[in-house]
């Protein structure tokens, strides 16, 4: 009777033995990491609207870290990111804000504050500079102003961590990191590798091993190289279509890691190059080649010619490729609203430019996802023009479809 009930323990915990080994890998194999997409862009806005293009289609939440005099630069096209999970914050890129005394932080942070929160309407909760350098003059800086989060130089390897000071009501976060063999510390970033004559499959490669190895990362693009150079662009697709990740917004990313004094967080204030060594110039990488984007010759084109009226025929023409997410969505809206007063161009027909052009001399700028023709599908309806199409534009036509059906 003893031998027996023996057997059937033994039994009974090889059994919970190999559930529990099976849960284990199981529970492994469903864990992802938190991940943030972080943005930078100093430049223009195509690679910008073309990356967070791709984060929309993906319901992936970013942080857009701007300059002030970017933001004013180019108000309406910032703004009409905000629509597609896009948090704005300040990056003050003149120079880092390490051993800058305490007033001098204060001028330049408010001043960026004040000039970020009057053209998007929101308070600003996220501050960095050159080289996300801080110090305790920032934190006391952003704890007056009411700023939340104080980006920091990566102190945790590739793994992104949320510091808490005790003395100070604001929060670090330490961003993923790299280490170059030859290049030192950067951020999880394309130009980090691009600056470094390092390649996409490497950045890649260090990519996915962050996603595999830590609970929390962080990667950076600056948009006008992950969001318009064909090889860098790749790398961040392939990651997000195929990395074991959960994109957060800032709230559920921000959650505080560790609480620690002041004098006891980690800094990092290695910088190795101040000056882009890449093994291949960003004049010589191929450019995205985005289903929505308009060729920008395209509006070099436009010239002194005599105006031409939009034919009655149709109260509706569409000029498009047919390919590009926007355009589908067009013609899917036009279905769905059993709307057939329209006409419709290819870009392969052989007058389509001559022709858009003809049009688009009519206006200054266009209206909806772009004011500068820069999206496809371009639309022209009741006298007015329309590039690209989301959630503001269909609205707009709907309501002029209903108007002209009275």
């Amino acid at each position: 009777m003893m031998k027996k009930t023996i057997i059937i323990l033994i039994i009974l915990v090889a059994v919970i033995g190999i559930f529990s080994y099976f849960n284990f890998w199981q529970n492994k194999e469903e864990a992802k990491t938190q991940g943030l997409m972080l943005l930078i862009e100093f430049e223009e806005n195509t690679g910008l609207n073309n990356f967070v293009y791709e984060l929309s289609k993906r319901n992936i939440p970013s942080l857009l870290l701007v300059h002030p005099t970017f933001i004013e630069n180019n108000k309406e096209d910032i703004l009409s990111l905000q629509k597609y999970g896009v948090e704005i914050a300040a990056v003050l890129s003149d120079e880092p804000l390490w051993d800058i005394p305490y007033e001098d932080q204060y001028q330049r942070i408010n001043e960026a504050k004040e000039k970020i929160e009057l053209i998007t309407n929101k308070p600003l909760r996220v501050i960095g500079s050159k080289y996300f350098a801080y110090d305790e003059n920032t934190l006391k800086v952003a704890e007056e102003l009411n700023i939340e989060y104080v980006l920091g130089r990566g102190v945790t390897k590739s793994k992104a961590t949320i510091f808490k000071p005790e003395e100070y009501n604001v929060k670090i976060f330490s961003v993923s990191n790299i280490d170059s063999p030859n290049w030192g510390t950067g951020s999880l970033c394309d130009y980090s590798y691009w600056a470094r004559e390092e390649t996409p499959e490497q950045f890649r490669e260090q990519l996915f091993y962050a996603a595999e190895n830590y609970d929390k990362i962080s990667p950076v693009s600056h948009t006008y190289i992950g969001g318009l150079k064909e090889r860098w662009n790749q790398v961040y697709l392939d990651f997000f279509d195929n990395a074991n990740m959960s994109w957060e917004n800032l709230d559920q990313f921000g959650l505080i890691d560790s609480t620690l004094p002041f004098s006891e967080i980690p800094q990092n204030r290695e910088v190795q190059y101040t000056t882009p060594k890449p093994a291949i110039p960003l004049d010589e990488e191929e450019n995205v080649l985005n289903p929505c984007y308009v060729d920008g010759t395209i509006i070099d084109k436009i010239t002194e010619e005599e105006e031409i009226v939009i034919e009655e025929k149709s109260s509706m023409i569409i000029f498009e490729n047919s390919s590009g997410a926007m355009c589908v969505a067009l013609h899917d809206f036009l279905e769905e609203k059993k709307y057939t007063d329209y006409e419709a161009h290819l870009t392969t027909e052989s007058n389509f430019y001559d022709l858009l052009v003809d049009y688009m001399s009519n206006f200054i700028s266009s209206e909806g996802f772009s004011d500068s023709f820069s999206y496809y599908p371009i639309i022209f309806i009741d006298n007015r023009a329309f590039s690209g199409f989301d959630s503001k534009t269909k609205q707009t036509i709907t309501e002029i479809i209903q108007k002209n059906e009275k």
